[in-house]
């Protein structure tokens, strides 16, 4: 399987398993999980009560196929339609592609998308832009529960976790520790996410890695 950019701390030689399937044989799925420490119990049924320990990092999305772009980035921007989808995938808009201002301009909207509205053109180089933006570094740990001491509970199944944290926790058994690396429409999406105080934690379409264990289970 091809892999993504992670954490030093955590070896890329190893087997990830996909939690959801990739929609061609040679993207990354969008969301892995790798078993570093084996558990010892049933994996836990939709609606326990679960608690977990967890780091999350920020993580490159230099992984990005066209196929991510599309259902990631350009899924999210108005007045889409399902044909300037294919084109992005006709022509292999990855994400180095799709940052790249020498290559990603409003020239190549016209000439090789077909956007004859220079407003949307615009808008969508406008967009690609603010993917390049380096205010938050790859393996910036930005949240965790060392750092909140204290674990995080939640109801499996029940939408109060990201969509990531979700599948991850429903496929580990208690005591088990495991990295899970997402997309970011399995994590905060094209919000992000923010403090109380509105201060921007996770920026949005960030690829995350979350190092997960699974303390405890309680059926309903």
């Amino acid at each position: 399987m091809k892999q993504s950019t992670i954490l030093s701390s955590i070896p890329n030689d190893v087997e990830w398993k996909p939690l959801i399937e990739a929609s061609t044989d040679t993207d990354l799925p969008p969301v892995i999980i790798h078993t570093l420490e084996e558990g010892s119990s049933d994996k836990p049924s939709t609606g326990a009560t679960v608690e977990i320990e967890y780091k999350g990092t920020l993580l490159e999305n230099a992984e990005w196929s066209a196929v991510d772009v599309v259902e990631c980035w350009l899924s999210q921007q108005q007045g889409i339609d399902n044909h300037l989808k294919d084109l992005f995938i006709e022509k292999d808009v990855d994400f180095k592609k799709l940052t790249d201002g020498n290559i990603f301009n409003e020239d190549f909207c016209i000439k090789e998308l077909g956007i004859t509205n220079k407003i949307q053109g615009k808008k969508l180089v406008m967009a690609a832009k603010r993917l390049c933006v380096k205010e938050f570094p790859a393996n910036t740990v930005f949240d965790s529960s060392e750092s909140r001491n204290k674990n995080y509970s939640f109801v499996l199944g029940s939408g109060k976790a990201i969509k990531a944290i979700d599948l991850g926790v429903s496929n580990m058994k208690v005591g088990e520790k495991a990295c899970v690396i997402c997309r970011s429409d399995y994590g905060y999406g094209p919000e992000g996410l923010r403090s109380s105080k509105g201060d921007v934690i996770v920026p949005p379409f960030a690829t995350l890695c979350f190092e997960l264990i699974l303390v405890s289970a309680i059926d309903a």
